[in-house]
């Protein structure tokens, strides 16, 4: 894990004890908490309800100021395995990511708690590179086994962000017109029962029949798109406002292993093309 050298000026002291850094990107400073219920002070735990909720529902527009204070309770924060939280130089919050660690179906899972990033910085991969940090310290722990990363979501945003990580084309459900093996069923009948919500769960679509309940709308009033239309059109022909899919995605800890080899060969090899071409400027 990368850590950042510098701390804004307005970071709250109260919410550095018993985190960890995590580099995040330029004028941001990013939080790691991996055992929650004893590393999240009282006073860090009353400055995100203090600051949290008035971000998390421009992140998700449905929902009210309540809703977060009620998700920031200390029964539902002590559940929680993983929380990353990025703050800006204000020391306000701007995104998060929020994981379980969770059995279901009879293998260990990642549950996939939560995870918004306020609409000034959508778009900058915040929410991509803090999952990686939770995720990566997950499958290390699962390995050799595979990972199997549940979440219940609406979002096809989401949903192709979690698809394409994996690297490949055969482990990830649901998928249009594909049946969902035994063994995911399973997975997701055990996820959406932890929910309180096993009767609402068709278990050949995995979809959640009013799934985001606590709000009128839902989470959004719009839903949110992704960058293919084909996953957009599947989710508004199955999904109702206040509707989710349990997603399932399996990732196997020696493929992730190459593939994070590969990213840094990568970033490397930029490093010099980029010296090289500002040497012969």
């Amino acid at each position: 894990m990368t850590r950042s050298d510098s701390t804004p000026a307005r970071c709250p002291p109260e919410l550095l004890h018993g985190a960890k850094r995590v580099s995040v990107g330029p004028g941001l400073t990013g939080l790691l908490w991996t055992e929650v219920c004893t590393q999240l002070s009282d006073p860090a735990r009353r400055y995100l309800r203090d600051t949290f909720p008035a971000v998390a529902v421009q992140a998700f527009t449905a929902t009210t100021e309540q809703y977060w204070h009620n998700w920031l309770s200390d029964d539902n924060l002590d559940r929680l395995s993983g929380l990353v939280v990025v703050l800006d130089t204000a020391g306000l919050p701007v995104a998060w990511v929020a994981s379980n660690d969770r059995m279901f179906g009879g293998r260990k899972c990642f549950y996939a708690n939560s995870a918004g990033v306020h609409p000034d910085h959508q778009g900058t991969g915040i929410s991509s590179t803090i999952w990686r940090v939770v995720l990566r310290a997950a499958i290390a722990k699962a390995a050799p086994r595979s990972l199997y990363a549940v979440m219940r979501t609406g979002n096809p945003l989401v949903y192709g962000a979690w698809s394409a990580a994996t690297g490949r084309t055969d482990a990830t459900w649901p998928t249009p017109g594909s049946e969902v093996p035994e063994h995911v069923q399973r997975i997701a009948a055990d996820a959406v029962a932890d929910l309180g919500q096993a009767d609402r769960l068709d278990p050949r679509s995995l979809v959640i029949t009013d799934a985001y309940d606590d709000t009128e709308a839902g989470l959004w009033t719009q839903r949110p798109t992704s960058d293919r239309s084909d996953i957009d059109e599947w989710f508004a022909s199955i999904l109702g406002p206040r509707d989710a899919i349990v997603l399932v995605v399996a990732f196997q800890p020696m493929r992730i292993l190459v593939g994070e080899v590969r990213r840094t060969m990568r970033r490397t090899l930029g490093l010099r093309s980029s010296s090289s071409r500002s040497s012969r400027a």
